[in-house]
């Protein structure tokens, strides 16, 4: 019987277990509840409440008018595809059964955009303003991350 220590390390039964997908880590409470907010199975976005831009990533003040005063909307969570990329290497090992994936941006009917995957989605389907709708893929027991696939119809 052969001894762990003598199987290379990336043959070893520890190294082929895959590690869990690793979670936003936000460092401030703005961008903390824009998470928590999907945790219901919706997207939010701030909106300001002087000028009603709706504005992404999550912040504290309105780039458009510079207003501090804000309140959370639910996004209709359709969009169109903006950009993509295919991305054929995993940089976190969690990601390697995923691989290829469509790393995206979408463009929300409310304006704003944000960088995200589009799952379920054939690759020669792929094209710019490709109608896209939100969905929601559960990364751990507690964890949901917002994720498009293309709509249909």
């Amino acid at each position: 019987m052969t001894d762990e220590k003598d199987i290379p390390p990336k043959m070893r039964a520890s190294a082929q277990q895959v590690p869990p997908k690793p979670l936003p880590r936000p460092q401030d409470p703005v961008e903390q509840e824009f998470w928590d907010r999907c945790q219901d199975g919706n997207l939010y976005f701030q909106r300001c409440s002087e000028c009603d831009t709706f504005r992404h990533l999550p912040r504290y003040m309105c780039a458009k008018c510079g207003s501090p005063e804000f309140s959370w909307e639910q996004s209709s969570g359709m969009g169109t595809l903006f950009s993509w990329t295919i991305t054929h290497q995993a940089l976190h090992p969690a990601f390697a059964g995923d691989i290829p994936f469509i790393a995206a941006v979408v463009e929300l009917d409310e304006g704003v955009r944000m960088a995200t995957r589009l799952v379920d989605c054939d690759h020669d389907k792929l094209e710019l303003d490709l109608p896209v709708e939100l969905d929601f893929e559960t990364i751990s027991t507690d964890f949901r991350l917002p994720v498009f696939r293309q709509r249909k119809g």
